[in-house]
């Protein structure tokens, strides 16, 4: 999920969760713990267990498959909240069982045997207990664990350390982003300040809004006089970076600063990408691009038309290149700017919208080159047509905002914001035609179609104006006041909240997930697919999808959807603080339920019902019964006990019909014969 909040304070022990993170809602409040560059819940809410760092409901898969139980390897009471000892292919670390495989498990240890890691990964922030006794779990100590243990702790706030000793505290070499190092400490440094170094007020970088001049945080007004405020590395950057700029200014619109005054006696040079030098102007001035103005008086772009204060000192409008042949003339233009016909020494007349260049005024079929986002073709006139660089129908690609080529070789070089690159083009990624605003992570509410299909939604808008409004980034609130900078509160009468907006119960996507809505909260799920959130409030997601296992919190009461489930019943309601799963009836993916519903497993045992975990049967189809693993025909429904095939009971029943009849003609031939003799 979006991590609105930077991740620029890592976590210590009994530290609050991302709360916008995975662990939000079912963590509990003050476990969270971050390893490497993983965010782990350490203790759930009571009811789950922490398997690769997520809290999944007792009972699951995970959990059984994790070896996730008691101390005493008894299985776990409904209302555990960590695991005390893990199966064989995993290891315990603070309450939470682990794989090496995959993380974040592999940024806690490399190596593990037996249910415990045997080898930390101590460049992750951590360090291998050197403790004379080790308990369970304890192997690998977090640099910023300042809980004892086996006499054993961390710094807090320590992000790198090194521990040699048998007891007592590790020694931090390297406090945590937002702390500094005081002695064998770390403290925090000021609010003022992101980062800080040797005392609290002494800044290294900024919160965001802020800028960095010399160690102090300042807006943006404070980087005045010979500075510009950077937005990329967020400083105040002195003008003199362009050589001889006696004061400048940052242009959003180029993205670079610009300088507005030299000394030295030089004038400023802009080139037609915006970067600007000092020059001189008798000397340094004329190109293709540029002109001297009488007396040398100015370094003017050929197309800059606000510049000096007569004829023979302005540029051409929409003119690339120019010259002037001498001081008292004006500048006569040679070639003109992208999106402009070249007739007579002038440029005022337009080549068609899609053309860079072109052969003759605003026709379709006249272009030379294209503007970006469009491709040429028909282009043995020598001119043709640029058609965009998404129109499938004329060799384009579908979703791709910019590419280079000709149809038939076309490839494409930036898909659009609603799209995300794939081998052989773009793939629809996003609803919003805006990628909600282009902000990474933002278009992640998933909705489930009518025909199964997951598509994504926008939980958070880029501009600060816009909000989720059914989905798609709006400027337009109508009714739902509780929405503003960037995400949704609360709900109108007629929609619900959902992943940070605002859905109508009328129409798609809110009318998929919620029948009824009342005060802003949805009371009836629209299908199976989803569930209602018992007590939640208009300030609640009070609507889950039935595959959802983050979940969402009520309180200190938190419900969970099972992962991979694609239909369920809702979990029922807490009377205490605690995690509920829903009770899932269908899973995706060729897989089943397991028997308590919280789970998927894949089932390949022949007539199983649910599987306990992949490939193990905990509860087998009506007529059979389970037995050594498998299902068994108990004879009431005229299935074969034994477990045979049906062609290897043919085949004995066959074998048996000969031997009786051999032995009986046996028998025949030796009375007739043999007795006849006698």
């Amino acid at each position: 999920m979006l991590l609105i909040a930077l991740l620029f304070v890592s976590s210590t022990l009994a530290a609050d969760c991302q709360p916008d993170g995975d662990h939000a809602a079912t963590c509990q409040t003050g476990r969270c713990e971050t390893v490497g560059s993983s965010e782990i819940c350490t203790q759930c809410r009571a009811g789950g267990a922490p398997i690769d760092g997520f809290c999944r409901p007792v009972g699951s898969p995970q959990v059984i498959t994790a070896g996730c139980t008691k101390g005493d390897g008894t299985a776990l009471e409904q209302t555990a909240a960590t695991c005390e000892k893990c199966g064989s292919e995993y290891f315990l670390f603070m309450g939470g069982c682990y794989r090496t495989e995959s993380q974040p498990g592999s940024e806690i240890c490399t190596a593990a045997e037996g249910g415990k890691c045997t080898a930390c990964k101590t460049d992750s922030g951590l360090f291998k207990n050197p403790a004379v006794t080790v308990s369970l779990g304890s192997e690998c100590v977090l640099c910023s664990d300042t809980t004892e243990r086996d006499g054993i702790t961390g710094v807090k706030d320590c992000a790198q350390c090194t521990h040699t000793s048998t007891s007592g505290a590790a020694t931090c070499t390297t406090c945590k982003a937002g702390a500094f190092s005081k002695g064998t400490t770390c403290e925090k440094c000021s609010n003022s300040c992101l980062t800080c170094e040797t005392e609290a007020t002494r800044c290294t970088s900024c919160p965001e809004g802020k800028y960095l001049k010399a160690t102090t945080c300042v807006d943006i007004s404070g980087c005045d006089g010979a500075t510009y405020a950077d937005p990329e590395s967020q400083t105040c950057k002195e003008c003199n970076t362009i050589t001889d700029c006696t004061a400048c200014k940052y242009n959003a619109t180029v993205s670079k600063p610009q300088c507005t005054a030299c000394g030295s006696g030089k004038k400023v040079k802009t080139a037609i990408d915006g970067a600007t030098t000092c020059v001189t102007v008798a000397s340094e001035c004329v190109d293709d691009y540029h002109f001297k103005a009488d007396n040398d008086a100015e370094c003017t772009l050929c197309s800059n038309t606000t510049a000096g204060s007569t004829a023979n000192d302005k540029g051409i409008a929409n003119c690339n290149k120019c010259a002037k042949a001498n001081s008292g003339q004006t500048p006569k233009c040679s070639e003109c700017e992208n999106g402009f016909f070249f007739d007579r020494s002038s440029c005022t007349k337009k080549c068609a919208d899609n053309c860079a260049t072109c052969s003759a005024e605003t026709a379709e079929d006249k272009c030379l080159t294209c503007k970006a986002g469009f491709f040429l073709v028909e282009a043995t006139k020598p001119a043709g047509r640029c058609i965009p660089c998404d129109s499938t129908q004329n060799g384009g690609i579908s979703g791709c905002a910019e590419c280079t080529g000709t149809a038939g070789s076309l490839k494409c070089t930036q898909c659009k914001p609603d799209h995300a690159p794939i081998e052989l083009g773009c793939q629809r990624s996003c609803e919003d035609v805006t990628g909600c605003g282009g902000t990474a992570g933002a278009c992640d509410a998933a909705v489930v179609d009518g025909s199964g299909n997951t598509k994504h939604y926008c939980s958070f808008c880029g501009e600060s104006s816009k909000f989720p409004i059914d989905g798609i980034c709006t400027d337009t609130q109508g009714s739902n006041t509780g929405c503003t900078n960037h995400i949704c509160s609360y709900c109108a009468q007629g929609y619900f909240l959902y992943m940070g907006g605002c859905y109508s119960t009328a129409t798609p996507p809110g009318n998929l997930m919620c029948k009824t809505a009342n005060s802003g909260i949805c009371t009836e799920a629209a299908s199976d697919k989803y569930f209602a959130v018992s007590g939640a409030a208009k300030t609640d997601q009070s609507v889950l999808a039935c595959g959802n296992p983050l979940g969402t919190a009520v309180g200190e009461k938190t419900y969970v959807g099972v992962e991979g489930c694609s239909q369920c019943t809702a979990p029922a309601q807490l009377e205490a603080s605690g995690m509920a799963s829903a009770t899932c009836t269908a899973c995706g993916e060729g897989k089943k339920p397991n028997k308590s519903g919280t789970g998927c497993a894949v089932c390949s045992v022949e007539n199983c019902r649910h599987c306990r975990v992949d490939g193990v049967c905990e509860e087998c189809s009506s007529g059979f019964s389970l037995e050594g693993g498998k299902c068994i025909s108990t004879g009431t429904s005229g299935g074969n006990r034994s477990g045979l095939s049906t062609g290897a009971i043919a085949g004995i029943a066959v074998a048996v019909v000969v031997v009786v009849v051999g032995g009986l003609v046996g028998f025949l031939c030796w009375w007739f014969i043999c007795r006849g003799k006698a």
